[in-house]
Formats: structure tokens, C-alpha cells, sequence
């Protein structure tokens, strides 16, 4: 798939490939490499990203680098609460540049879900929030699923009845799917609709 880039772009991958080219300051130390406990690559044409994170601590350590054929676009290191599940890329909102998600999962009986994301534009990179993730939901304790589906951020979790212990829930399933919207310098992922049925995954 081609993309339209423009000749500034170009002429900006030809000097800083050695370097990141989403953080020109090349004074900046470079990171300390993880311990890596989940590792992935993932491609989406000519970007590639190499994701990889600890498997201890309440809080992991993940590193992210993101390639556009040969030339760094940026190297970056993050906290996250719990262990890292998953990675995806993914073009949501069709704009033919690439959105990586991360999954994460808490520790403990409940399994909370999680999603970090971040589209990569031709100039930068910008970050995705999921919104009202952690508002209310009826019946959820946890035990997400998570995965993306042609233009849609997926999330189908147990639905806990009144009594319910945390391994035997009564109440079917509960799907949620996130549509991305822009919103600012950034981009939202928007619930659609949901359902009571189960999904096969």
C-alpha cells in the first residue's frame, strides 16, 4: 500500500535514519534495555515495531521501538500496570497509518484489562486513551478480552450476577466495541455498542 508522504518527510528519513526521527535529540541517554518477559514484532507495511516487557513487579517496564523500513521513528520506555497480554496493530479510523495497541491484564483473581495506544503520523507520534474505560459497567469483575476487528477496538468480558463467586459467573457475556475518533493532538477509542450475547474468540 502506498502512502502519500511529503518530500520534507522524505527528506527528514534520508538524514535521521541513524536516529530516531520522532526524538531528534540524540544527547538524550539511551534506554536501559528491558528484561523481557513478552516479546512481539509486528509489520503494517513498512513500519515495523518490536514491543517488548517484564514478566514481574506489579508495575512492568515495557519498551517500544517503531521502524519505518530502516529508519528509527522513536524508542520509548513505559510503566504499566499488570503483565503485558498482547500487541496489535491495527488502522481503525482508515487513515493508512498504523496504531499499536498494547493489552495488559492486573494481577489477582479479577484479571482487569487494559489497553495503551499510540497511531504513528507522518510528523509524530500521538497517544490513544480509551474513553470511560474504567466507568461503572453492570456485572463486569474483570477477565477481559481484548483484540481489534477491520474498524473496530473489541472488549468481551463475563457478566457477574448478584452472588456469583469470581470463577463461576451466570450472566453470559458482555461485548463492548471502541470505534477511534480524533480529539486534539490525540485520538480517543469511542464506545459504539454492546451486546449480552457471547462472541466466539
Amino acid at each position: 500500500m502506498k502512502l502519500l508522504i511529503s518530500s520534507v518527510w522524505l527528506s527528514a528519513l534520508w538524514l535521521l535514519t541513524p536516529d530516531s526521527i520522532f526524538n531528534r535529540d540524540s544527547s538524550q541517554p539511551t534506554a536501559i534495555p528491558v528484561i523481557a518477559g513478552y516479546e512481539k514484532t509486528l509489520r503494517f507495511n513498512v513500519y515495523t515495531f518490536k514491543v517488548s516487557a517484564t514478566d514481574s513487579g506489579a508495575m512492568r517496564d515495557v519498551s517500544v521501538k517503531a521502524y519505518r523500513g530502516a529508519a528509527l521513528l522513536t524508542n520509548f520506555r513505559m510503566h504499566i500496570d499488570g503483565a503485558v497480554v498482547g500487541a496489535e496493530v491495527a488502522d481503525l479510523d482508515k487513515n493508512r497509518f498504523p496504531e499499536l495497541y498494547l493489552y495488559s491484564t492486573s494481577d489477582g483473581s479479577g484479571s482487569f484489562g487494559r489497553v495503551y495506544g499510540w497511531q504513528f503520523l507522518p510528523e509524530r507520534k500521538a497517544d490513544i486513551q480509551p474513553e470511560n474505560w474504567f466507568k461503572k459497567l453492570d456485572g463486569y469483575m474483570g477477565h477481559d478480552s481484548l483484540w481489534t476487528e477491520r474498524d473496530v477496538l473489541c472488549r468481551k468480558f463475563p457478566v457477574y450476577n448478584a452472588g456469583d463467586v469470581n470463577a463461576k459467573p451466570t450472566g453470559g457475556a458482555r461485548m463492548l466495541r471502541y470505534r477511534l475518533r480524533p480529539a486534539g493532538q490525540s485520538f480517543v477509542l469511542v464506545a459504539d455498542s454492546t451486546t449480552q450475547q457471547s462472541v466466539g474468540r
